[in-house]
């Protein structure tokens, strides 16, 4: 079967214009796969021969059948062509779409068009200007997380005294509107912050000073924007009872404390370990920025047709990620959409360009490793692998990776040195 090639853009049309022979070969297949859906009489189903059956339903009756049997042949000698001489310019990555062209005495013409790598046209990538990006670590940084840190670690103690702004009341109320008792208006044992906003505005600011064992009504108007219809701007009573006052008690960071919380002897020890760590996360935050503006600055300028295939594989990509966080969270995709009171295929539509942008920047990297041959070794992989395990138990052995988490961490690799090259080439501004 002959067939010519063309390319525009991102797609690649096939032009068949078959024989005869062809043409009868392929009815005759047709007839073999559909025989058995005619009927003719003085025959068993399937077994009237196949000029018999062209008589009875029509000298057209497997016309279809082999239109489709000379495409899907046209298409697997164009597979096979290309697997024997291999050219990404016209591999396939998606199904193609057939049109015949014209049918005349047994001689078919068709054509097969489908989607291909585009071309990029790559802006210049070395040498791009970015903007100064740079994060220090100061002493109230340090200051600030070490207090964090002691606060997560605060102990509640109860309290004889009034209760102040940041103590715990634990709380018994019910609350009416009007002398009625209303929907979530009542708990017990309940434990309030002071000073939170959690509630009402104004109800908080009424306990304080309360005392264990101390009753206390506390009056309050509802929002006008409050949730529930019937309680908006409504005048509401609370019968409180505290039934105790606590506070939190932040720790004094010291030597001692830093035993408690850390693997370090002493504070001054455990504070050049959280300053390390705070330099230490600005520098990937940095490296990362970096990375970004260089990357959006390339992208910015370059240019390929991408095809609607590569736009929706995207997609199916960002949607996976989406999927997998919301599992994290105990949430499914199905859920998520219909609180937000939308569709899988609305926030496809509404992601399209943010995917298409998303197809172009991979093209552009894998464009880019391509031309600077940037590439990584089995044992580069190996040794990244083995870094990242833990030490085993005595006598024994870090498992090897297989083959696919070789070829995982060699694509990591690879983008590593690729972005590493990308940054040092840049100019900061």
């Amino acid at each position: 079967m002959k067939y010519t090639v063309s390319r525009e853009k991102s797609e690649v049309t096939l032009s068949f214009d078959t024989a005869e022979a062809e043409w009868k070969d392929a009815e005759n297949k047709a007839y073999a796969k559909e025989k058995g859906k005619y009927s003719v009489p003085g025959f068993r189903k399937g077994h009237a021969p196949k000029h018999v059956i062209e008589q009875y339903y029509g000298s057209g009756v497997f016309a279809d059948g082999a239109l489709d049997e000379l495409i899907q042949s046209g298409w697997e000698k164009f597979l096979d062509d290309i697997e024997k001489k291999p050219d990404e310019t016209l591999t396939p990555i998606g199904r193609p779409s057939a049109n015949i062209e014209s049918v005349k005495g047994g001689k078919v013409k068709f054509t097969l068009r489908f989607p291909v790598r585009p071309e990029v046209k790559l802006a210049e990538y070395r040498g791009i200007k970015i903007p100064k990006i740079e994060y220090n670590v100061s002493e109230k940084d340090v200051d600030d997380e070490i207090r964090r840190i002691a606060e997560r670690g605060a102990k509640i103690e109860e309290k004889d005294g009034a209760a102040e702004n940041g103590d715990i009341v634990n709380l018994d109320y019910k609350g009416t509107v009007e002398g009625v008792a209303f929907d979530g208006g009542t708990a017990e044992k309940y434990d309030l912050t002071l000073g939170s906003g959690s509630f009402i505005p104004g109800f908080e600011d009424q306990l304080v000073g309360i005392r264990a064992g101390e009753e206390r009504a506390v009056k309050v108007t509802f929002p006008e924007n409050y949730h529930a219809d019937n309680l908006k701007g409504k005048e509401a009573v609370f019968e409180c009872k505290a039934n105790s006052v606590s506070r939190r008690v932040v720790p004094e960071p010291s030597d001692e404390w830093a035993k408690e919380v850390s693997e370090y002897d002493t504070l001054a020890d455990y504070r050049a370990s959280i300053e390390k760590r705070l330099k230490d996360g600005n520098a990937r935050r940095e490296r990362t920025e970096k990375e970004n503006a260089v990357i959006n600055a390339v992208v910015d300028k370059s240019e390929a047709d991408i095809p609607d295939v590569m736009v929706d594989e995207y997609l199916d990509d960002m949607l996976r990620d989406l999927s997998m966080k919301l599992y994290y969270q105990g949430i499914s995709a199905e859920d998520y959409f219909k609180f937000l009171g939308t569709t899988e295929e609305d926030y496809r539509k509404e992601n399209r360009e943010k995917a298409k942008r998303g197809a172009l920047t991979r093209l552009c990297l894998e464009e880019i490793v391509k031309r600077e041959n940037i590439t990584a070794t089995d044992e580069e992989a190996e040794k990244k692998y083995l870094d990242s395990q833990p030490e085993p138990e005595e006598g024994k052995e870090k498992r090897k990776p297989d083959e696919r988490e070789l070829s995982y961490l060699k694509n990591e690799i690879v983008m590593d040195k690729m972005l590493g090259m990308l940054v040092d080439c840049a100019v900061t501004e």
